[in-house]
């Protein structure tokens, strides 16, 4: 809870450093960071009180013209120093709230986080929940794409690529594996800059894990962070981002987090590894359970299981999305849940198996998501499938052992992902409920939501595919 304190002791830092600018930042419908700024020097606790206003009518889904008006409401509790500005700045997260009774904006997706986890605190399930994203992203030194009358197109470019192993420029330093996972440099030409993006996000207060190389032969990155609360867990995502598309640029780099970019090469996720507490005690560990997961740990994964396909409409929300899950592509396709298999939707680390650090992983998601309403909507499934105490062995989700994209495996009994983002939201049209427990995702956030993204997957019917015409030009 905000209050007048924690106000006051950002006031008092703001004054103390000398800060120039003081940057609100904010995150639409579709998962856009934005923001507004001001003079540091005009910051007084009624900013904090009453906010400072937008138009939120020029945003996808926000608000309708003739009643357009939203404020940002700073949270004091969450700031950070702007490193990518000219002028000193500090950085402060803000929630969005009605002009007029200052209650929350039902569409504020950061709002939908701090419902959820309000829903969690009353479901009498568990009192906390900790997550830890793993950011895969591409970084390319060329980037260009473009759509214009008779000529669409795109070029990614990466000095480590095969292809370019008789460039001068390369001096030969190319991958020449089929896999480019913890290589390393000088044929891992981008280590200098992911230490670069790690230092940024631990300064920024994002615990670092470790960084290395990715599969991706042509520029694939990965960076874990330690685990942090739900909330928090959100936030980071959104100021990490930040932070490596901000890092790469000044490298003349170009990041990108959509989930298949290339062709031929994997795609990139956004795994989260998560856990519950009760009353600051971790309920996942059992000893006598399978893979020694307990029972509500089980519940909460048939939960997520079970609500998948609608999940994927917030988790795995973009066309492209579903060109990543596919059969060996380093990515699941099918709704189980195993030990170390790395072809299941959920695995449970084998390195992870104590009552300090139990844990599983969601292997679905992309960072192409709103991660306010992504996290919410599986944190909102799991907490489902734990106060109706399902059972994920009985409802089909495994466990399964086997790699079920090997040869000869019979996965026709399996039950399956969206395989496209409108069949993801023909899911979410039949099964929202369970995110509509608690007030956490009104009616007209999900419909809103629905709405723009069928108007993106539309886009698609009537644009011909380049690989179309290779295909069908000359029949």
């Amino acid at each position: 809870m905000v209050t007048m304190k924690n106000v006051q002791l950002l006031l008092d830092r703001i004054s103390e450093r000398k800060y120039e600018e003081l940057d609100i930042r904010f995150t639409d419908l579709l998962g856009h960071w934005r923001h507004v700024t001001i003079p540091a020097s005009s910051a007084t606790d009624n900013l904090f009180k009453r906010g400072i206003g937008f138009d939120g009518s020029t945003l996808k889904g926000m608000t309708s013209t003739e009643a357009g008006d939203l404020v940002l409401l700073p949270d004091p509790r969450r700031t950070f120093e702007e490193p990518f500005a000219e002028r000193s700045t500090l950085a402060i997260f803000a929630n969005i709230i009605h002009p007029g009774s200052g209650k929350p904006f039902s569409r504020d997706p950061r709002g939908v986080a701090r419902k959820a986890l309000n829903h969690l605190r009353g479901s009498g399930v568990a009192t906390d929940s900790f997550w830890a994203p793993e950011f895969e992203f591409y970084l390319f030194d060329q980037a260009s794409f473009w759509t214009r009358p008779g000529e669409m197109g795109y070029s990614l470019k990466s000095i480590e690529s095969p292809e370019n192993s008789s460039a001068p420029e390369s001096m030969g330093c190319v991958h020449t594996s089929q896999s480019g996972y913890h290589m390393m440099f000088p044929v891992d030409s981008l280590h200098d800059v992911r230490s670069e993006i790690s230092a940024g996000m631990q300064k920024a207060g994002i615990e670092v894990k470790y960084h290395h190389h990715e599969v991706g032969r042509m520029g694939q990155c990965e960076v874990e962070v330690h685990f942090a609360p739900f909330l928090s867990a959100a936030d980071n995502i959104m100021l990490a981002k930040h932070i490596i598309r901000n890092v790469a640029l000044k490298h003349g780099l170009a990041a990108t987090f959509m989930p298949k970019p290339l062709p031929g090469e994997p795609g990139s996720g956004m795994h989260f590894h998560m856990f519950m507490t009760d009353k600051q005690k971790r309920i996942f560990f059992d000893k006598k359970g399978y893979c020694s997961l307990s029972a509500p740990a089980l519940s909460a994964i048939a939960g997520i299981l079970h609500h998948a396909p609608a999940i994927c409409a917030f988790s795995n929300s973009s066309v492209n999305s579903y060109r990543r899950l596919v059969p060996n592509q380093e990515a699941p396709v099918y709704r189980f849940f195993s030990g170390p298999n790395r072809s299941a939707a959920i695995r449970v680390p084998s390195y992870a198996r104590t009552a300090d650090s139990m844990r599983f992983e969601y292997r679905v998601p992309d960072g192409s998501s709103n991660p306010y309403l992504s996290m919410s909507a599986i944190l909102m499934a799991a907490i489902d499938g734990m106060k109706k105490k399902m059972d994920p062995g009985k409802m089909g989700f495994g466990p399964l052992e086997e790699n079920v994209f090997s040869d000869g495996y019979d996965a026709s009994a399996l039950p399956i992902l969206p395989d496209s983002l409108e069949s993801a939201l023909d899911a979410l049209e039949a099964d929202r409920e369970f995110l509509q427990e608690g007030d956490v995702f009104m009616p007209e956030l999900i419909d809103r939501f629905i709405d723009a993204k069928r108007e993106e997957a539309a886009i698609f019917c009537g644009s011909p595919h380049p690989m179309e015409h290779k295909l069908y030009f000359n029949l």
